[in-house]
């Protein structure tokens, strides 16, 4: 993804934002999913579309064997994200404001609830028909993004125009949300540490890799701690 990003000027997705079929073109033909032989119609105007667009701007697309669907669920597959994200562009005016000014985890979450174009509504792959199902972004998605994207930008944006405001809004938002359930975070638990919330589950992934993936626990007040515990139930025990 962060391939295609890369591979698709800005100012290009701004001349197109007004059109979902050019936007997906855009998208799915340099992710390498376009195909002159489909013989679906949304299919058959992707691929001319793209065409056209990849000869204006003289654009070189991604090879379509560099995406991953194995161990995915369907819902999480790259086609099913590019057709959101498509979406998303084409629905998001004034993303940017709406960010910074957004004061509620709420609204935030509201801007990133978009859905797959009615294509996909019927398939998870290109060519390969399923049952009909909504395709939405769900809320462990955008929380993934909020936690990942939105909060470090509304950091560093305080930070930039000296905006404490801005910063603490950042804080409290991943405060508003349940802490990140991954194995580091299990071992952490194991160990009595619960984080109530991501601010804290994000501190402590911060910490292992920082310290414990570095065997740097003497520099780790946790550690630090824990070892010291140690050496005193052993000198207690002899």
């Amino acid at each position: 993804f962060e391939r295609l990003a890369k591979s698709i000027p800005l100012k290009i997705l701004g001349k197109h934002k007004n059109s979902l079929p050019q936007i997906e073109a855009l998208l799915f033909g340099q992710a390498g999913f376009t195909d002159e032989n489909s013989t679906n119609s949304y299919e058959q105007n992707l691929y001319k579309e793209y065409k056209f667009l990849q000869a204006k701007y003289k654009l070189k697309p991604l090879e379509k064997h560099q995406w991953k669907f194995l161990r995915l669920r369907p819902q999480n597959f790259p086609t099913i994200r590019i057709s959101q994200f498509a979406n998303l562009i084409y629905k998001s005016k004034h993303l940017f404001s709406k960010t910074i000014q957004s004061d509620k985890i709420e609204k935030i979450t509201e801007l990133f609830k978009v859905e797959a174009s009615e294509y996909w509504q019927t398939h998870y792959t290109f060519g390969k028909e399923s049952s009909q199902k909504t395709k939405i972004i769900g809320k462990k998605a955008i929380e993934t993004v909020i936690i990942n994207t939105i909060v470090p930008f509304l950091f560093i944006y305080g930070k930039n125009t000296d905006n404490e405001a801005t910063i603490n809004r950042a804080i409290k938002f991943l405060e508003k949300i349940k802490p990140e359930e991954n194995s580091i975070i299990k071992k952490w638990k194991e160990i009595g540490i619960k984080p109530q919330n991501t601010f804290d589950s994000q501190a402590l992934l911060q910490l292992f890799n920082e310290y414990c993936t570095k065997n740097n626990c003497t520099n780790c007040r946790i550690g630090s701690k824990l070892l010291n515990s140690y050496q005193l139930s052993v000198n207690s025990y002899q």
